[in-house]
């Protein structure tokens, strides 16, 4: 298995065979495997990998490879260990300290962890007889130090490893910070990251082709060459990530490449990336890549404490769903909360360039000492917050976003005679403003919003208009990137970036000057253009067109979403529950939480949707927590009922879900038609039940999946884990998947051994099972079910 290996090799310091590992140690490991040993355990040590981890500790210096705890005994030790360090360990999954709300009687061998979920990795380690063996092989010691400081796998076949301890490598994956005792810089350290059409940056692992030569920097390199020169590896030498002093190798990852032999890996989360000029990058007709050059020159300004690091793209999903009636712009927008004064314009250079919040009015506020590059560019931001004073938004909303005829905004509310007339809403459903009008209503602000001494030049207004006017004809979950904003804009062309005048501008300067304008055009657009969307139109998807984005200016959405509610309380029959009735209601147990409704335009009428992770009603640090043991019943009960449709496929009748069942139903039915000798005539009929959505009757439906599900006679297991799997081109891709199966009698928990039910479903190749969280037992499903639905 090759290919995972070279996986966790670039995320692990080491990846050795246990027998390895272990000889190691001392003379004593040389006798892990002996004549005469049982399969199950041969089979354990030619399968099982240890991998150190970053910064792990070493292990015992002379271990004594003597046992004194048994299998149950030790394992349940390490879990109280790791529970007690609060360690994500896939070990300790399932289980926590014991509190006072949560009682309840200890685990044995333990004296305060509780087990709320069944872990089967633990399960199957506690009584397996290979495990048993190993233990009495090394020791207390050496067992208890690979499970509790090291992460071991166990090859699956055909290219798989299933992992047993450890911090779970799907958040390895995600964490791309550098390794300890490492820079990012030398010539072959890093390499610019990739980015899809939405911005997206791509993790990639490059690792070095058979044969190829390997180059200064990469990890695991040869020294530098004699013939280098002295002042070449003094600079390499004191050239570190932030500017400081550091002599190690560059963090770099491993793996096989189809196009590079150099090593790659990014080095935050976040990379702060330099914007590029299209004539300067020699790369014409694609992109610039951003964050793949190394610092030269003085280290960059420290950021301020708590100001955010520095965004990389802009998204649609900003500006999507802001209900209100109201066309103007909120008392809160940066713009209209500052004064059109020099002190404004600092107040503001600090929020767009530093990072900084501005502080509430009349509050006390320490000055800072501004640097001489934003000194200078206040009287062009005063310019910009007095133009924004004067600026008639409301007019040219009018000018270039007209009503057209049976939809004016002063109408109001709507009367019972017309919410029963559906050709009004059909009216209201076409008064949608088209992407270009939209964009018209934007250049025209942004004309008279922005000085133009910040352009610089025509060349970079119409840039960024044309930027803008793909910003707004983008999708749902589309993003614009910052390399694609600051694509082949003239720096040269603004002299307020400067820091102080000057024909000549050496390389970092004129770097750092990419930068500055990177931070402000990603703050035009993502501030002040998504706030004039936000403030003027509702902006929702539709149910024929899931990913184009329609324009709505808020005074008509107010009229739509008038007719939509009236129509959803006459069709479902709803009422409005008093203080009294919903306090009773959320008191008497389990029911759904209170979220908020929303209207999704179809061709002729309005669809209700239900947005459950958003609760009213909820502080905002509660949200997710309130809204998670919802959404996890109903991908349970999702999970169970998918897996009695597979398990029966009689329940669905002549419903098919997809287009493999389609195929199959067709191919069925067109292999009886040509047995036939002579063929019947065949008549087509499209049928529709209207208002099958808002009309389901929900005790009927309770009813019909408790009798699919029968919870008095039936018990499910569901099964989470992680699928960590090596793309093409050294990319990582990683998903989260549930298993389903029913209780099997005589194994740990109900649930039978890992191996044997994750096997069938990870056979795919380079991939790593790691157990995402332990395995749920599902029964008595249809308790709640009324609430849930």
């Amino acid at each position: 298995c090759k290919a995972v290996r070279a996986l966790l090799r670039s995320r692990y310091r080491e990846v050795l065979p246990l027998a390895t590992f272990v000889r190691r140690l001392g003379p004593e490991g040389r006798q892990l495997v002996q004549r005469g040993d049982p399969a199950a355990f041969r089979a354990l040590v030619a399968q099982c990998l240890v991998c150190v981890p970053w910064g792990a500790r070493p292990p015992p210096s002379a271990p004594s490879f003597r046992q004194v705890s048994c299998l149950k005994e030790l394992v349940a030790r390490v879990v109280q260990r790791l529970c007690e360090r609060g360690a994500r360990n896939v070990l300790a999954f399932g289980f926590a300290l014991l509190d006072g709300a949560r009682g309840g009687p200890p685990v044995a061998f333990t004296t305060s962890v509780r087990s709320y979920l069944p872990n089967t990795v633990t399960e199957t380690l506690r009584g397996s007889g290979a495990w048993g063996l190993l233990l009495r092989r090394v020791g207390d010691d050496v067992l208890v130090h690979l499970l509790s400081r090291c992460s071991l796998y166990l090859l699956v076949a055909p290219s798989c490893a299933y992992q047993v301890c450890g911090p779970p490598l799907y958040e390895l994956c995600a964490a791309t910070e550098a390794r300890p005792g490492q820079t990012q810089t030398g010539p072959g350290s890093k390499r610019p990251m990739p980015h899809n059409s939405d911005g997206e940056a791509r993790v990639s692992l490059r690792l070095p082709d058979q044969g190829a030569k390997r180059r200064p920097g990469s990890f695991g390199s040869s020294p530098p060459s004699a013939k280098r020169r002295r002042h070449e590896q003094g600079r390499d030498l004191q050239q570190g990530p932030d500017g400081q002093a550091s002599g190690a190798h560059s963090g770099s990852v491993h793996g096989p490449s189809d196009h590079d032999s150099r090593a790659v890996a990014p080095t935050k989360p976040a990379m702060e990336a330099t914007s590029s000029v299209g004539e300067r990058s020699g790369t014409r007709g694609s992109y610039p890549l951003v964050g793949g050059t190394r610092h030269v020159g003085p280290p960059p300004t420290p950021r301020p404490a708590g100001a955010s690091p520095p965004q990389m793209y802009v998204e649609t999903k900003h500006f999507l769903y802001c209900s209100g009636d109201r066309e103007r712009l909120h008392p809160s927008f940066l713009l209209s909360s500052l004064p059109p004064s020099l002190t404004g314009a600092r107040a503001l250079v600090e929020t767009i360039f530093l990072g900084s919040t501005p502080g509430r009015a009349g509050a006390p506020r320490r000055p800072r000492r501004l640097p001489p590059r934003y000194w200078q560019m206040r009287p062009l931001f005063r310019e910009l917050l007095g133009n924004h004073a004067r600026c008639p938004y409301a007019a040219l909303l009018r000018a270039h976003c007209p009503v057209r005829g049976g939809a004016d905004p002063a109408a109001g509310a709507c009367t019972p005679k017309d919410s029963a007339c559906p050709q009004r809403l059909v009216r209201l459903l076409r008064q949608h403003s088209s992407p270009w009008q939209v964009y018209a209503f934007l250049r025209a602000c942004l004309h008279r919003l922005v000085p133009a001494g910040l352009w610089g030049s025509r060349h970079n207004e119409r840039r960024f208009l044309r930027n803008t006017k793909k910003f707004v004809s983008l999708g749902k979950r589309a993003r614009l990137s910052r390399q694609e904003l600051t694509w082949r804009m003239k720096v040269q062309d603004c002299a307020w970036l400067g820091s102080s005048p000057g024909g000549c501008v050496p390389a970092a300067e004129h770097r750092r000057r990419e930068e500055v304008l990177a931070r402000f055009l990603l703050w035009l657009m993502g501030v002040c253009v998504a706030e004039l969307l936000r403030s003027f139109f509702y902006v929702t998807e539709t149910t024929f067109q899931k990913n184009r984005l329609f324009f709505y200016r808020k005074s008509v959405w107010s009229q739509l979403q008038s007719l939509g509610v009236r129509q959803h309380l006459e069709r479902v029959q709803l009422r409005e529950l008093s203080a009294a009735e919903l306090r009773r209601h959320r008191e008497a147990g389990p029911a759904l939480p209170t979220s908020k409704l929303r209207f999704i335009p179809k061709p002729s009428g309005l669809r209700p949707i239900v947005n459950m992770d958003y609760i009213v009603g909820a502080r905002t640090f509660r949200r997710a927590t309130r809204a998670q043991p919802f959404s996890a019943s109903v991908k349970t009960l999702f999970s169970v009922l998918n897996y009695e449709r597979t398990r029966r496929p009689g329940l669905l009748g002549a419903s098919v879900l997809g287009l493999d069942d389609i195929y199959r139903a067709w191919r069925a039915f067109a292999l009886r038609m040509r047995a036939r000798d002579a063929a019947p005539g065949l008549y087509f009929v499209k049928v529709d039940v209207t208002g099958a959505y808002d009309a389901i009757p929900q005790d009927r439906l309770a009813e019909v999946v408790a009798g699919v599900l029968r919870p008095q006679e039936n018990t499910y297991c569901v099964r989470r884990y992680a699928t960590v799997q090596r793309a093409a081109h050294g990319h990582v891709r990683k998903s989260f998947k549930r298993h389903v199966l029913r209780a099997v009698p005589g194994h740990p928990a109900g649930l039978p051994a890992v191996p044997a039910a994750v096997q069938p479903v990870l056979r795919r190749h380079g991939a790593e099972a790691v157990p995402r969280d332990t395995a749920g037992r599902v029964s008595r499903l249809c308790a709640p079910l009324a609430s849930w639905l």
